[in-house]
């Protein structure tokens, strides 16, 4: 069995958007007991300033009442953020909890199954989906690719990319000299499957070479391997 692993000062593991209930300070108190730090949130301007600070393992979507607002935030949320992501329905609500899942959630609960369960399924998938000792730091030539600090750099200069960029650079970078397909880039990214012609992740990398001044055409970093995906051709410091 894989051990959460220790929480450092400043980390916050879980991050849960909801307005203040009686349901959210219940859940609060039993993350507390279970030793689990949970920082409440309550608008999506909040959550994604999170993300470009200090991303959570998790987020809680709390989606019981406001059906329709909550499946937005799901959605809206998922297009930036490639970590785990629970809806929480109201409890007769089936549909949403559906929705939630086709929207990106990787669980999505019911209230009814009460605060403890829920939980308890939490501290689960923390602990099933917790990587065990991932790499921190890439070097290639002249660019540092920093996982701590969730940027890439060249002569100690960042990059500046966002936290979906940066996302989808580390998927390349430590997957280097391999090619990596749409497929599985779009998984990353954004929990589902690709569909065909979407065209985010095409976007982002373009993004990504303005930034790091790679030529799409004689590329030093990312090359387009036409039908299948992209490859990092940076070779190792």
């Amino acid at each position: 069995m894989i051990a959460i692993p220790p929480i450092h000062s400043g980390q916050v593991p879980v991050l849960l958007l909801s307005q203040p209930t009686d349901f959210s300070v219940q859940l609060r108190e039993q993350f507390e007991q279970e030793k689990i730090p949970l920082r409440q949130l309550e608008c999506l301007d909040q959550i994604q300033a999170a993300l470009q600070t200090n991303p959570p393992q998790l987020i809680i979507l709390d989606c019981a009442g406001t059906a329709v607002a909550g499946l937005a935030l799901c959605q809206e949320i998922r297009f930036g953020y490639a970590g785990l992501l629970v809806a929480i329905a109201s409890a007769e609500d089936e549909q949403t909890l559906l929705l939630a899942l086709r929207l990106g959630a990787d669980l999505a609960l019911s209230q009814r199954d009460g605060v403890p369960l829920i939980a308890a399924q939490v501290k689960a998938l923390l602990r099933r989906f917790t990587p065990v000792a991932p790499p921190k730091l890439l070097t290639f030539g002249g660019i540092t690719v920093d996982a701590s600090r969730r940027d890439v750099f060249f002569a100690g200069e960042p990059a500046q990319l966002s936290t979906l960029e940066f996302n989808l650079f580390w998927t390349l970078a430590i997957n280097a000299g391999c090619v990596v397909s749409r497929e599985t880039i779009h998984h990353e990214l954004y929990c589902s499957s690709y569909n065909g012609y979407d065209r985010r992740v095409d976007l982002s990398v373009s993004r990504i070479r303005q930034k790091i001044g790679d030529d799409p055409v004689m590329p030093r970093y990312l090359k387009t391997v036409r039908g299948v995906g992209y490859q990092f051709v940076g070779a190792p410091g």
